[in-house]
């Protein structure tokens, strides 16, 4: 990953943030709240842990980048000492296709929280789950960076 600073990081939350107030929104709204999500929890960590670039390490000995788009997995980071919303992603499905060409037979599609991001950016839509439902739970999670970073 390319290091950004800290300053580079709470921008970032914040252009994608608002990109992604758009009504109607779509997968393309949904995937910049995402993204904004992803860019405020690694920034709360970098203030948690004062660290004002990507690259250095936090006191678990974990590099921000090592996260990768795992909004749990930062959610869990954070929730030592302290506390962050209950909220958690979970897997969704999308609609199965063909396993080949040629086949009747479907292949089940499973999307876990780390790859929502590719669910919206290539157009998927969640079947069991509402793509609204998703997106409210990565908002709750926005007014909790937002309490810390503002």
């Amino acid at each position: 990953m390319i290091p950004f600073t800290d300053r580079e990081m709470r921008n970032a939350w914040r252009q994608n943030l608002a990109a992604s107030q758009v009504e109607p929104r779509t997968n393309v709204h949904r995937l910049l709240l995402f993204y904004a999500v992803e860019c405020g929890l690694k920034a709360v960590i970098m203030e948690t842990e004062l660290l004002t670039r990507t690259d250095e390490k936090c006191r678990s000995g974990q590099v921000i980048s090592d996260f990768g788009h795992n909004i749990n997995g930062l959610l869990d980071y954070l929730s030592i000492g302290s506390k962050t919303p209950r909220v958690r992603l979970k897997n969704t499905k999308i609609k199965p296709i063909k396993k080949h060409k040629t086949s009747k037979y479907k292949e089940e599609r499973t999307v876990s929280p780390q790859d929502i991001n590719q669910m919206w950016r290539y157009g998927g839509k969640s079947v069991d789950v509402s793509d609204e439902k998703i997106e409210q739970k990565l908002l709750e999670i926005n007014q909790w960076i937002e309490e810390k970073l503002l």
